[in-house]
């Protein structure tokens, strides 16, 4: 059952954090959680290039936290009314010290906006939330990354996609769908999306993919048996996993998409996890990373 009781909220003071704030402050409602505010003060870069320089000397930190402190407050105040919130502002590599303090102060969630802009966009996640997103265990809420989105989400999830693999966690996946839908007075709808490249060519191919349907919604069949909870409507295609679950999300005006990372950090990556990043790039609405 998820239980986001303590929410961390990354802070860059962009114009994506105020657009994840309201999604922010509906979890934090709903839970009656407290969230910490964190913004983190990069060094300049010679730092960490071993150079001999008394940075105290040349940079006031502290007074530079102190105005930023200031800001947060001001953000906080203005974007989190109503809420509990800890405002902090910490010095060093901003993925390393939001996945360090998630773990080592028990955050339940990590609330994170995408970036990425211009021709890249689709090709490329912001450095920090795709480190965060690959280094820390925490459950990651992330904002929509593509910016042309045909219909708003919700701030309080109504229709929750979620994509699973057909790995044994895959069932821990949807659970959390189901439980957090549950929580929501949200529906929710599983995608398992067999990935090009599984489906032979030419004149087998239309007789293949038919029996790999088949096949995969049998096993899509026994996970949600196992997950347990009310029945879940399942949509089971092929092709471009990440452009599926788009496609699906804008269909079914999906507020939020559910999507485990697989295994332990150091174990080989599922086939879905490896996906995850692609799924964050072009999702339309919010995704929560399990």
């Amino acid at each position: 059952m998820p239980r986001f009781e303590r929410i961390l909220f990354p802070v860059d003071f962009s114009e994506r954090s105020r657009a994840a704030a309201p999604f922010v402050l509906s979890m934090a409602q709903r839970y009656k959680a407290k969230v910490v505010a964190l913004h983190v003060l990069q060094p300049p870069p010679p730092l960490y290039g071993g150079m001999n320089i008394v940075y105290d000397e040349v940079y006031d930190f502290e007074g530079i936290q102190a105005d930023l402190r200031v800001e947060l407050e001001k953000f906080a105040g203005a974007e989190l009314p109503r809420v509990d919130v800890t405002c902090l502002v910490e010095t060093g590599d901003p993925a390393a010290v939001i996945a360090e303090y998630a773990e080592n102060e028990g955050m339940n969630l990590i609330a994170m906006p995408t970036h990425g802009y211009g021709t890249f966009r689709r090709a490329l996640l912001g450095s920090v939330t795709a480190k965060v997103l690959h280094d820390s265990k925490v459950p990651v809420w992330t904002a929509a990354h593509a910016p042309e989105p045909s219909h708003r989400a919700h701030p309080q999830p109504r229709q929750i996609l979620c994509a699973i693999g057909l790995k044994p966690e895959s069932s821990h996946t949807l659970e959390f769908a189901i439980n957090l839908a549950a929580d929501c007075g949200a529906t929710v709808e599983a995608i398992h999306v067999a990935p090009e490249g599984e489906v032979a060519p030419a004149s087998q191919e239309g007789r293949l993919h038919e029996l790999l349907v088949e096949a995969a919604r049998s096993r899509v069949a026994k996970i949600q048996e196992t997950a347990g909870g009310p029945d879940v409507e399942t949509v089971v295609n092929g092709g471009s996993v990440a452009h599926m679950v788009r496609t699906v999300a804008l269909e079914k005006r999906s507020d939020l998409v559910v999507v485990g990372r697989g295994c332990e950090k150091g174990a080989i990556m599922g086939r879905l996890r490896s996906n995850t990043y692609a799924i964050v790039r072009e999702s339309p609405c919010p995704v929560l990373s399990v």
